[in-house]
This record gives C-alpha cells, sequence and structure tokens, in this order.
C-alpha cells in the first residue's frame, strides 16, 4: 500500500486529507505526510503500546523531513 500511495502521490495524496484505520505501524500515514497530503490522521484500537509506537513514528518521520500535519488518534468503539 505504502509503494502504490507513493507511486500515485499526485493523484492519491497530494494535497487531499488522508485518514488510516487501523493502522498497526502506520506507514501508508507517514508516506502521505512525506509526499504533500494535506492533513494525516493514523488509527488504531486503544492500546498504549501500539498508540505509543504510532507516535513514536511520526516523530521520526518529522525528523526525515515530513512537512504535513500527522496525528495519531484512537478509534473508539460506538
Amino acid at each position: 500500500m505504502a509503494e502504490y500511495l507513493e507511486g500515485n502521490r499526485h493523484e492519491l495524496v497530494a494535497d487531499k486529507n488522508i485518514l488510516e484505520l487501523g493502522a498497526g505501524a502506520g506507514l501508508p500515514s507517514l508516506v502521505c505526510t512525506l509526499k504533500g497530503a494535506s492533513t494525516v490522521v493514523v488509527t488504531d484500537y486503544p492500546d498504549p503500546d501500539l498508540v505509543e509506537n504510532l507516535e513514536h513514528n511520526i516523530n521520526q518521520c518529522k525528523e526525515l523531513g515530513g512537512k504535513s500535519p500527522i496525528f495519531a488518534e484512537v478509534l473508539q468503539r460506538l
């Protein structure tokens, strides 16, 4: 998925608002951040270790030059 998004970034990512559901490590969202998305929200279920890992990956992405606003959020059951 990450490779597909990167290869089609002009049509699918650039200047778009991105929401990734059930992200795991969030690699597709991180690619979107690096490739010019307008805003990125990366989500997964409420596990403290998982959310901490997502936030770590986001911080690493920012250090690599990710300029898009990116946020980690917890999915809530209705």
